[in-house]
């Protein structure tokens, strides 16, 4: 499958799922997953090639940095894999636990990580390079810091919300969303696998060329996209029966 058309099916999935959603910002139990799905399509848009060949250059003639808008990007990816997270803890705990357990274990490393990805960025081939599509920039030591720090977090917060979501998963009536939201946690984790192979194993760059991590990235936003539409129209038809 071509890239641009995986990129297109994910943010038409991201589009009709955050239609579909849209009364759920003023939600509160909610805007989580809302946000997720939105920061998700952002981040797909940013990385893009078209994005690198529009965006990309408008801000490099700003800021002398090439590639910015990937970072922006991945800053956003963070910040959406800390919201699935938040989701998944808020259905656990009662509101105070559940804000202690997400200051102290999720925001805190990711926040962390967004300044010292920006020194890894700025100092490496990164930000020097310019590439239409950032997988497949060929890495330094310090583009090689960057994918560390940047999947490393990423693989600590999808599966710290996916522990959450195997507690979930015990009720019978969370089983099938939250399996599939499971599955889509695996293949986030699994682009950053891949990523993190392909960034300590440079040989393997060209042969791998960026294409199964953007796989497994566009199938975990489809795949939390789809199932948080499917879950809030399940929810909307149980509100309308018990509202009659």
């Amino acid at each position: 499958m071509g890239l641009a058309v995986l990129i297109t099916i994910t943010l038409l999935c991201v589009a009709w799922s955050l239609w579909i959603r849209r009364v759920t910002w003023s939600c509160r139990w909610e805007v989580a997953a809302t946000l997720n799905i939105a920061l998700q399509g952002a981040t797909v848009m940013l990385m893009s090639p078209l994005a690198s060949e529009t965006l990309g250059h408008w801000l490099h003639s700003l800021t002398g940095l090439w590639n910015l808008e990937d970072y922006i990007g991945h800053d956003m990816y963070i910040v959406a894999a800390s919201a699935i997270v938040y989701n998944s803890l808020g259905r656990l705990q009662d509101d105070h636990a559940m804000q202690v357990t997400f200051k102290q274990y999720v925001e805190r490393p990711a926040t962390l990580c967004i300044p010292l990805l920006l020194a890894a960025f700025s100092l490496g081939n990164g930000a020097k390079i310019y590439a239409p599509d950032f997988f497949e920039l060929h890495t330094d030591f310090w583009l090689t810091t960057y994918w560390l720090v940047l999947c490393g977090t990423l693989i600590y917060l999808l599966g710290y919300g996916s522990r959450a979501l195997l507690i979930l998963r015990k009720d019978p009536r969370s089983r099938v969303v939250a399996n599939v939201y499971l599955a889509a946690s695996v293949s986030g984790v699994m682009a950053c696998v891949v990523r993190v192979v392909t960034a300590l194993v440079p040989s393997l760059q060209s042969v791998e060329d960026g294409n199964l991590v953007w796989f497994f990235a566009c199938m975990c936003g489809a795949g939390f996209a789809l199932t948080s539409a499917h879950s809030w129209r399940i929810k909307t038809k149980w509100f309308s029966k018990t509202s009659h």
